[in-house]
């Protein structure tokens, strides 16, 4: 079962993003955006790619995405 993958590329590899976006692809993920901006690529894989997408070259770190974030009710104290 695929989860969702966010990717941090290192700054170095930003220059050769579609070079890492391809070998990720490669790799086992599904890339959905890449944020040049940010230096993060976000898709989904299954859990046994993750120390291949490691292993890609320009690759910071890869971290399976949390379900988000919600903003708590005005009326609560501050968290």
């Amino acid at each position: 079962m695929s989860v969702p993958v966010l990717v941090m590329v290192d700054d170095g590899a930003l220059g050769g993003l579609t070079a890492v976006v391809a070998a990720l692809e490669s790799a086992g993920m599904r890339v959905d955006r890449v944020l040049p901006e940010i230096a993060t690529i976000t898709g989904a894989a299954e859990p046994g790619v993750f120390a291949a997408l490691r292993a890609v070259s320009g690759v910071d770190s890869v971290e399976r995405a949390g379900p988000g974030f919600s903003i708590p009710h005005p009326g609560k104290g501050v968290q």
